[in-house]
């Protein structure tokens, strides 16, 4: 069944930019081993039996694509898991705390700049990817079947939290939007839920090496005028990491009893 393909076989690369993003899961990994992988942090065990290496990326596409790149070549995944925190548009209706899960991931940096200055980046004359024969220019979708799967493993871990949990499209950016103005342009254009700065890079990797991937993120701030004090880093980080746990659990649950068919 499609469902159980990318936990049934090999490891789980599960990635985010900082320690702190995957800190609360490392408490869980079993026997945990820590080593270097292309000059980045790794952690290799199980959770809940199942396989998995723990990666810190740093912060960027740049970061990420690095790292990521090192781990595949080292030990390729069956299947690539991203977390950590991520501010939410408040039209979601995602709150601090809540989980996101991405249907796609759109590269908002790329494309050709509009003669009048003022309007949204119009799409790129070339494509970045071929995959399965589409062109991949700034838009990477992600596995629906998968992002299914995640949403019904999650809903079911924090169905008595109080957690909100939507799907949808997510933004990467490289600069951290900071205002009002700029959160209405970038929502009116992409309607998205969430933005991060690492996400492209990941999905971008995961269809070269045609390898399943899965983001799921929580949200540590409402996108628009920075405002740290309203911030909540600890409660994404930790929410996050649940959530990610929820998933690795629901799936693995399922794989044995299927085994037992």
């Amino acid at each position: 069944m499609l469902l159980f393909r990318p936990i049934m076989h090999n490891h789980i690369i599960i990635t985010a930019a900082v320690y702190e993003e995957l800190s609360a899961l490392i408490d869980r990994v079993e026997k945990p081993v820590v080593s270097k992988v292309g000059g980045r942090k790794i952690v290799s065990g199980h959770i809940e039996g199942k396989s998995v290496k723990l990666l810190v990326t740093g912060p960027g596409l740049v970061n990420t694509v690095q790292a990521l790149t090192a781990a595949i070549e080292d030990s390729r995944p069956s299947l690539i898991i991203q977390t950590g925190c991520a501010g939410a548009f408040k039209e979601s209706g995602l709150k601090i705390g809540d989980i996101g899960i991405a249907t796609e991931e759109i590269d908002v940096n790329l494309g050709i700049e509009p003669e009048n200055g003022d309007g949204p980046l119009t799409e790129l004359p070339f494509s970045l990817l071929d995959s399965h024969g589409s062109d991949i220019k700034n838009r990477y979708s992600l596995d629906h079947e998968l992002a299914n799967l995640a949403f019904k493993a999650i809903k079911k871990g924090c169905a008595d939290k109080n957690i909100g949990l939507i799907k949808g499209s997510f933004i990467t950016v490289s600069t951290i939007t900071a205002t009002d103005a700029r959160a209405e342009k970038l929502y009116k254009q992409y309607k998205p839920c969430m933005e991060n700065m690492e996400g492209s890079g990941a999905a971008c990797l995961s269809l070269h090496y045609d390898i399943p991937f899965l983001e799921i993120r929580s949200v540590s701030n409402i996108v628009g005028k920075r405002d740290l004090t309203a911030w909540n880093l600890p409660l994404a980080f930790e929410r996050g990491a649940i959530a990610v746990f929820d998933f690795v659990f629901f799936t693995t649950k399922l794989t044995k009893n299927t085994k037992k068919l």
